[in-house]
């Protein structure tokens, strides 16, 4: 009724047998449901309003050096989860090799044994965010690369238990707090995503505490 829309359509549309919803409709049904914004475009997606440019370009010199100008640890991701570039302090907190990019952003910080052994006890805490923005975004932006990645994650016990026991969506700009036990120490920060304009790529920041920032300061 606040959607104004009949009950045997909405089950039509609950079921995936609608068909020709329009854009307004399905923001009315949003609206309804208070979905949050996040929750909006996962639903936007899934009846084929989501418009996303597909534009795809090479890194330009200007994000390049902003990259290496920024002291904290960030790096570049594509829209398939790829790190396709990263500064040093990247590279000390997650001990990232010469000639190891680009490599999935989700296997190194998740799935290598390296980084599984620097989250600890804080696997699940940690990966719960990532599983929300990936579930969402396989669903804006499906592709072959998110699907073999979804299979790499599903071969996992652990975050397959994680993915099938939370139902959570999240957009891909989501700040998410982490804590993982690095060389510098216990190392705890937000990453801050930024959307690179006219790209499929995003700035990722990870911004540390206080601490945490203290020890990124000392070789």
């Amino acid at each position: 009724m606040l959607a104004g829309i009949g009950v045997s359509w909405y089950t039509a549309l609950e079921n995936g047998e609608a068909r020709g919803i329009s854009f307004q409709t399905v923001l009315a049904v949003a609206e309804a449901l208070r979905l949050s914004e996040s929750e909006r475009d996962y639903l936007l997606a899934l009846t084929g309003h989501w418009e996303a440019s597909e534009r795809l370009e090479p890194l330009s010199p200007l994000v390049v050096e902003t990259l290496n100008a920024i002291a904290l640890p960030a790096y570049i991701a594509s829209a398939a989860w790829e790190i396709v570039a990263c500064n040093e302090a990247f590279r000390r907190v997650w001990a990232i090799e010469d000639g190891e990019l680009p490599v999935g952003a989700v296997e190194r910080l998740f799935l290598d044994p390296r980084a599984r052994r620097m989250h600890g006890e804080r696997f699940a805490s940690n990966v719960e965010p990532v599983v929300a923005m990936l579930r969402s975004s396989e669903i804006r932006r499906p592709s072959e690369a998110l699907s073999r990645l979804h299979e790499r994650l599903m071969a996992d016990d652990l975050i397959r238990e994680i993915w099938q026991s939370s139902y959570e969506i999240s957009g891909p700009f989501r700040a998410n707090r982490c804590t993982v036990d690095s060389s510098l120490g216990a190392f705890t920060y937000e990453a801050l995503t930024l959307p690179i304009a006219g790209t499929l790529t995003a700035l990722v920041v990870q911004v540390p505490d206080d601490e945490s920032r203290e020890r990124l300061r000392h070789p």
